[in-house]
């Protein structure tokens, strides 16, 4: 073996021993950092501050303003007895009358742990500066509402401008017209006028008309603007087009729900027990995906992408590779002032999910918002939904409550608005 080769081992052995041992001190400082900051709150942070007084002095700097280590150390474990082996020291002194004479109980610290609470204090965290969270995927990226209501502003000044030079322009025609040579009965001779002259003519003559005609053509204006406001950020019902965004992968309701029977809340478990209905993770798609691999519309395409998130190999039969999530993009998204419960209407109103989702079993890809949701569609449906209390023993007392209270208008089946349902603080609180 030759001379540089040993040397080349020795080199490659020191150099794995340094990053060893450096990877072993930085451990050995992240720890007692951490150690340090443990202990600072659990034993000093009642009484002091880093940066400013509490019951004690600010620690910031604290290590400057002793003669020596050995002392603060003496100092922090036991006070009181530092004062009595230390009457010459006059900065302890000094420190005990300035706040009073306010006793600093005795640490059981060792002289390693008050090192750790002397090095936080030398060098606290950094707080961070909070990042501001995405806005949800598919759900408007700002609210448009006031640029749309400053540019109506910017409309009707433009209106107002032009209704303004057509006045003045009518009043110079109308005063070009006057100034005609009438003949002797005072009829105008208008032989030789233009379009323009006849109609500030009319105009002139008809000021009823023409001011009814404007008051409509604004009414109609305004009645457009009305409407088209309304529209903002409603993405449902038809009328204002069904929201429907595309799905990182292309999933077939009509398949699932309508062709095979498999049951919403198969997949959206949730929507029978809390506030949501949730989106199902794709550990229920592998109930039956393990062992079908081969869709009838994509093939094997879109289901590969479920098995990439899950990290399934297919092959292997076993989870071999690493998790991603699927970014699913949400499609019915209420504002965050609105309550809404999904299991108070599925489990005890016995509401079916085609009421708010439309028949979601002929639905194709991709998935679509049926229903506008805003508050006026809402409303009506609890005007309108009978409430199902026969047999339901969450209504039993409620039920003969109405019953007795509505027997003089002879009413036995009541409607949600009876039950509170169009009260405001039934949805916002």
């Amino acid at each position: 073996m030759s001379i540089k080769t040993n040397k080349f081992r020795r080199m490659k052995s020191w150099m794995h021993a340094s990053v060893l041992s450096l990877f072993l001190v930085v451990s050995a400082f992240s720890s007692s950092a951490q150690d340090g900051e443990k202990l600072y709150k659990a034993n000093c942070a009642s009484c002091h501050k880093l940066d400013a007084k509490l019951i004690g002095p600010a620690l910031s700097g604290v290590e400057d303003r002793w003669e020596s280590r050995e002392n603060l150390i003496e100092w922090i474990k036991n006070s009181q007895g530092y004062l009595k082996n230390h009457a010459d020291d006059s900065y302890a002194a000094g420190l005990f009358e300035e706040y009073n004479k306010s006793i600093m109980p005795a640490m059981a610290l060792t002289n390693e742990e008050v090192e750790s609470i002397l090095g936080y204090i030398a060098n606290p965290p950094v707080a961070e500066v909070p990042v501001e969270a995405p806005a949800p995927a598919g759900a408007p990226a700002e609210d448009y509402t006031m640029y749309w209501l400053l540019g109506f502003a910017v409309v009707m000044l433009i209106i107002t401008k032009v209704l303004l030079d057509v006045k003045k322009s009518l009043k110079s025609l109308l005063t070009e017209v006057r100034s005609a040579e009438l003949n002797e009965l005072g009829e105008v001779d208008d032989t030789n006028w233009t379009s323009g002259q006849k109609f500030a003519y009319w105009t002139a003559n008809h000021k009823k008309s023409v001011i009814m005609l404007l008051v409509m053509g604004n009414v109609v204006l305004l009645a457009f603007v009305w409407h088209f406001i309304f529209g903002i950020g409603v993405y449902g019902g038809g009328e204002y087009g069904n929201y429907a965004p595309e799905q990182p992968i292309k999933f077939s309701h009509k398949i699932h729900a309508g062709d095979n029977g498999v049951n919403c809340v198969y997949c959206h478990s949730s929507a029978e027990k809390s506030k949501h209905s949730g989106i199902p993770s794709a550990n229920v798609c592998m109930n039956c995906h393990k062992g079908i691999n081969e869709g009838s519309l994509y093939g094997e395409e879109e289901i590969a992408k479920i098995y990439e998130a899950v990290g399934w190999d297919p092959a292997e039969q076993a989870y071999t590779k690493p998790e991603k999530p699927i970014k699913w993009i949400r499609i019915h998204n209420l504002p965050d002032h609105v309550y809404f419960n999904h299991s108070q209407h599925v489990v005890v109103g016995e509401i079916a999910c085609q009421t708010c989702h439309g028949e979601v079993e002929t639905y194709d890809y991709p998935m679509q918002q049926h229903a506008e949701l805003t508050m006026g569609w809402c409303i009506n449906c609890h005007r309108d939904t009978e409430v199902k209390m026969a047999g339901n023993a969450y209504y039993e007392k409620l039920h003969a409550e109405l019953v007795e209270k509505y027997k003089h208008e002879g009413i036995e089946k009541f409607t949600v608005k009876n039950i509170g349902g169009i009260e405001c603080a039934k949805c916002h609180y």
